[in-house]
């Protein structure tokens, strides 16, 4: 998928949602993580992100879609596909650049951090470069895969089933937490919903309790 493409696939992903949309759902369609949405672009003054246009009942705050799309375009904004997401069955050899391109990486410094981080000798080292600089795309893309969790497309039960709408929410921010070596501490989640300490508190026990009661009628933990 080139650039130009995964900008025209994200557009349309957006125009095929409703109005107003959330973080999770902006994330959801760029395929990168809430918490990257947030972070590096709503709550980054010089990125000038659209301000919200208030709040749902569970306290996500919305975004005009229209407003979004239009930042998305006017910031070279694509699809972060996930290595695993592309079929792609050349076999050639490539250069740092077109890997980037390959895999949807606005940066191709990605690809040079990965191969300093895994160099021939270590466990599971990136595919080697010939003497003019390009590797081996069908063993660069298996690296990829090997090395890049399942998509959250990948079918099965959901971290969220049996749960209440509220402590949905409640669990895919620990999640993301978790996926970071973080943990979702009541602080963290009342700021997030902007409710008070003691009612993200409160929401954690009943995450923790409902967890327990679905753990119980699996047979396994969560």
């Amino acid at each position: 998928m080139t650039e130009d493409e995964a900008r025209e696939l994200l557009q349309q992903r957006l125009a095929a949602l409703g109005e107003h949309i959330t973080l999770a759902d902006i994330a959801a369609a760029t395929g990168r993580t809430a918490h990257y949405v947030r972070h590096y672009w709503a709550n980054t003054t010089e990125q000038e992100f659209p301000s919200s246009r208030g709040a749902r009942d569970d306290g996500a705050k919305e975004f005009n879609r229209d407003q979004v799309a239009d930042w998305c375009r006017a910031h070279d904004i694509g699809v972060q596909l996930h290595a695993a997401e592309i079929d792609d069955n050349r076999r050639d050899q490539v250069t740092t650049a077109e890997i980037a391109e390959r895999l949807g990486l606005r940066d191709r410094s990605a690809v040079r951090y990965h191969a300093r981080k895994h160099p021939a000798g270590s466990a599971d080292p990136y595919p080697e470069p010939d003497d003019d600089g390009r590797r081996y795309w069908p063993d660069v893309l298996a690296w990829h895969q090997r090395h890049e969790k399942a998509p959250r497309t990948k079918p099965g039960k959901k971290p969220t089933d049996g749960l209440t709408p509220r402590l949905q929410r409640v669990q895919l921010l620990a999640e993301a937490a978790r996926e970071r070596g973080e943990t979702l501490t009541a602080g963290n989640l009342a700021a997030e919903l902007n409710i008070h300490p003691d009612s993200a508190y409160r929401l954690l026990r009943d995450l923790a309790t409902a967890n327990e009661k679905r753990s119980e009628g699996s047979g396994t933990r969560p």
